[in-house]
C-alpha cells in the first residue's frame, strides 16, 4: 500500500476477482456501464459482467495500444458508472487525462495493472493513480507466485472493508 501512497491493501483469490471486488465494492452493479478497452485480458471485460454492469468497449490508441481518452468520453452516458484502464505491457495508459475526464463526470477510476507492477507515469506508480489499482500475482506476471492471487490497494478505507468482506463468500 505505501508503495502506491495508499493505506489499504487487500489481498485476493486473482487479477480478475481484484477487478469485480473493487467494482462490487464501489456499488457498481446491474444496468451500470463501465468503460473498458478493447484490448486486453478478459477479466477486464468479466469484471463488469460479475456484477451484471455492461462493458462498454472503448478503443485503443493505435499507437501505445492503451485507452483512447477521446473514444471513452464519447462513450460516457448518464448509466457510466466507472473506468478502467488497463496499463498494457507494463505501458502507462494516460492517466492525467483519464482521472480527468472521470473527475468531471463523476466516476470511478479503477486500474487494472496486473501487468505494469513497477511502472510510473509522470513519476507516480501506476496503480496508485486512480480511486484504487488491481494487480494479479501469477506465474506469467511481472510478480510470479506458484499459482494464482491478487490485489487490490486503495487510499478508499470504506472500499477496502467492502472488497474484504466480498473477497471470502461474496
Amino acid at each position: 500500500a505505501r508503495r502506491f501512497g495508499f493505506d489499504h491493501c487487500v489481498a485476493v483469490s486473482t487479477g480478475t476477482a481484484a477487478l469485480s471486488l473493487a467494482l462490487a465494492g464501489l456499488g457498481i452493479g446491474p444496468g451500470d456501464e463501465v468503460i473498458v478497452p478493447a484490448l486486453s485480458f478478459i477479466a477486464t471485460g468479466l469484471a463488469p459482467v460479475h456484477q451484471m454492469a455492461v462493458p462498454v468497449f472503448a478503443d485503443v490508441d493505435p499507437v501505445t495500444f492503451n485507452l483512447d481518452p477521446d473514444d471513452v468520453e464519447r462513450r460516457i452516458t448518464d448509466r457510466t458508472a466507472a473506468i478502467i484502464p488497463v496499463h498494457l505491457h507494463g505501458a502507462p495508459a494516460d492517466m492525467d487525462r483519464i482521472t480527468d475526464i472521470a473527475r468531471r463526470h463523476g466516476l470511478a477510476v479503477i486500474e487494472d495493472a496486473a501487468q505494469a507492477p513497477g511502472a510510473t507515469h509522470r513519476g507516480r506508480p501506476v496503480g496508485g493513480i486512480g480511486d484504487a489499482g488491481a494487480f494479479s500475482l501469477q506465474v506469467t506476471k511481472n510478480i510470479p507466485t506458484c499459482g494464482e492471487g491478487g490485489l487490490l490497494v486503495t487510499g478508499d478505507a470504506d472500499l477496502a472493508e467492502a472488497v474484504r468482506r466480498g473477497r471470502q463468500f461474496g
